[in-house]
């Protein structure tokens, strides 16, 4: 049985992935049956380099789900609010830049 502070971290990690899991495109039940069967076919280790490592991945599997949330989560605010094309940024500068020169006057 491994440490109990790397068995807490261990939990710990579930719990953020499975809460994770609630906004995973393809459901919440297929996240959480993958994510068990990902834990269950590790749960044989015993030696604390290998839990380590395994923590280690398991976070970095955290970081990318949450960078692709927040990915989601922009383009879908891109999509609905538009970025102004490079050409009418351009025009809406030179319309400012006459203004200015129109108040220097």
């Amino acid at each position: 049985m491994p440490a109990p502070p790397l068995r807490a971290q261990v939990k710990a990690l579930y719990k953020d992935l499975l809460f994770l899991g609630r906004d995973y495109p393809l459901g919440y039940a297929y996240f959480r049956t993958r994510l068990h069967r990902a834990f269950a076919a590790q749960s044989h280790l015993r030696d604390e380099p290998a839990i380590h490592a395994c923590i280690s991945r398991g976070e970095f599997v955290k970081r990318e789900i949450e960078a692709l949330y927040y990915l989601k989560k922009y383009r879908a605010l891109r999509e609905r609010y538009g970025a102004p094309a490079s050409a009418e940024v351009e025009a809406m500068r030179r319309i400012e830049r006459e203004e200015e020169e129109e108040e220097g006057r």
